[in-house]
């Protein structure tokens, strides 16, 4: 599976609007949420997530309780943007940059005396599958969010990648695809594996690196998201501002999208999957 993961549009962007009471994805990227550069924290929660597990939303309610400023800092659409504010080349993600681009982080993008990241499996594979992701992960809070209902969870992403959009707003962080391009059985089967293989590669991971995450199953988060960020704040033995992630709990809301706006595409889905999902001979040859 291919992707468009080009932070030119993002290092274009009009950063002089302050961000309202519900920062999206690319709000929470902009300057507002920098700090001058201090100490590096000491404090490392990561956050291990598949596509459509709920990872911004848990950023956003984090990063108003105090605790760390989460985003993809691995993600070489975000990292550029970041490190053009800093003095530092687009190339902070490469093996000879990425243990100050690490140190930045830890001394600009911190709150309660947390770094916290959110981060991908193909982000770890990427750019920390080596002795600067061991050090990261070293005495760190590591959560995995996971979603029991794959089929929504598939459903919501192929809208994301359609329409460009991985946040609540109507901005599109990656350009849109043709539908048409990508309702092919090839192309959803890659889909599907990456899909799987985005959850499985960090389980793999934990019994490797003898890691034993926080588990937070996507609709338990949405249904009590307070316990899930009060349970983090006490793994890392930090305060939780409840005032602050108050105010964020009244402003939060379901993407849009759902189970109703997305039968359409569902049912399409569910059409060119179910011929083959007990058809060895097209799996195997596809």
């Amino acid at each position: 599976m291919t992707a468009d993961f080009n932070a030119a549009p993002l290092l274009g962007n009009d950063w002089s609007t302050q961000p309202g009471a519900r920062p999206d994805v690319i709000d929470l990227i902009g300057p507002w949420f920098d700090r001058p550069r201090g100490e590096p924290v000491k404090k490392t929660l990561i956050i291990c997530a598949a596509p459509r597990t709920g990872s911004y939303e848990l950023a956003r309610l984090l990063t108003a309780a105090g605790i760390g400023i989460p985003h993809e800092y691995f993600s070489p659409t975000y990292a550029p943007v970041v490190a053009s504010r800093w003095g530092l080349t687009p190339s902070v993600l490469s093996e000879s940059q990425i243990e100050n681009y690490i140190l930045e982080l830890r001394c600009r993008r911190s709150a309660g005396g947390v770094f916290a990241t959110k981060l991908q499996h193909w982000q770890y594979r990427t750019s920390l599958c080596n002795k600067h992701g061991k050090a990261l992960f070293r005495d760190a809070v590591v959560v995995h969010l996971f979603r029991s209902d794959v089929v929504r969870q598939f459903v919501s992403w192929y809208r994301a990648i359609e329409t460009g959009r991985y946040d609540f707003s109507d901005r599109a962080t990656r350009p849109p695809r043709d539908p048409a391009s990508l309702l092919n059985q090839r192309n959803l089967l890659e889909m599907a594996d990456f899909l799987v293989a985005e959850d499985a590669g960090f389980r793999r991971l934990f019994i490797l690196a003898k890691i034993r995450p926080i588990f937070v199953e996507f609709d338990q988060f949405t249904q009590d998201p307070r316990s899930t960020v009060q349970g983090i704040g006490q793994m890392l033995a930090v305060p939780v501002n409840d005032n602050g992630l108050n105010r964020a709990l009244e402003v939060s809301a379901p993407y849009q999208g759902g189970p109703a706006v997305d039968q359409d595409r569902e049912e399409v889905l569910s059409g060119i999957f179910g011929s083959l999902a007990f058809d060895s001979l097209r799996l195997t040859l596809r």
